[in-house]
């Protein structure tokens, strides 16, 4: 009993600790001018999860890594500007899937919730041109 309360207190002394970090820092995106592709036109997102469950209880966590491909500069530029609304929209979009499609157990299908997540970024930011990437796809159990 002493064993698992001493766990949960050390598991959310560590996330509390992670979560101030980044949001001390710069939310997890690269400061000074470094950037992760060798293109301008990249516009990477934070890491999205969802919690994947079957008859009430957690069976896993879906994650996927991603990012936003804009050769247009205003478009880019709006997108930057609209990143939480599509961080929710992502979210909605990943406990969507993992809710109704997913089946856990089985390999989850990366091209459904890429042509999902694609449809939620013409959607949010009201026009075509910005391409979804999808990097990974896994689900941790």
């Amino acid at each position: 009993m002493k064993r698992g309360i001493f766990t949960a207190v050390a598991a959310s002394l560590i996330l509390s600790l992670a979560g101030a970090a980044h949001a001390a820092g710069d939310g997890g995106h690269e400061s000074g001018g470094k950037k992760v592709t060798g293109t301008d036109s990249y516009l990477p997102m934070d890491t999205l999860t969802a919690t994947v469950s079957q008859n009430y209880r957690v069976r896993g966590v879906l994650q996927i890594d991603a990012g936003l491909e804009i050769t247009d500069s205003r478009l880019r530029a709006r997108a930057e500007a609209m990143r939480p609304r599509l961080r929710d929209a992502y979210t909605a979009v990943l406990a969507e899937y993992v809710g109704g499609a997913y089946q856990p157990g089985r390999a989850p299908d990366a091209n459904m919730i890429g042509d999902m997540m694609q449809a939620a970024t013409d959607r949010t930011l009201g026009e075509d041109g910005a391409d979804f990437l999808l990097g990974m796809v896994m689900v941790h159990k």
